[in-house]
């Protein structure tokens, strides 16, 4: 018989991260889409394919695999809430050392050395 005080395995607060099975899917999509990127290469190389559409195609391919990288393999999505805090201070100090450094890039390029 289970103890009374033990919580159950879906209980609030429980680890819900990626399994096996998600980084396999992912896997596959991030082969998939690297074959992709070469498919669309080598048509614009022998069949003429247009530079600008195969160059878009191959970006959007790119951020797609950014984008499933950055979800799963760093943990993004399971661990926003953690993240939204790293990202708030470092957003601030960006802007306050642009501020900071502005004057050195604006007022020094006037001044003859």
């Amino acid at each position: 018989m289970a103890d009374s005080h033990e919580a159950p395995a879906h209980a609030h607060g429980a680890h819900h991260g990626p399994t096996f099975n998600i980084y396999l899917t992912v896997f596959v999509a991030l082969c998939f889409f690297t074959a992709m990127s070469f498919v669309v290469n080598l048509a614009e190389h022998t069949m003429g394919f247009g530079a600008l559409l195969g160059m878009a195609i191959i970006m959007l391919v790119a951020v797609c695999k950014a984008t499933l990288v950055t979800m799963y393999f760093m943990h993004v999505k399971y661990d926003w809430s953690k993240l939204f805090f790293i990202i708030i201070p470092v957003v601030i100090l960006a802007i306050m050392m642009m501020i900071v450094l502005m004057p050195d890039i604006v007022v020094g390029w006037h001044h003859p050395d």
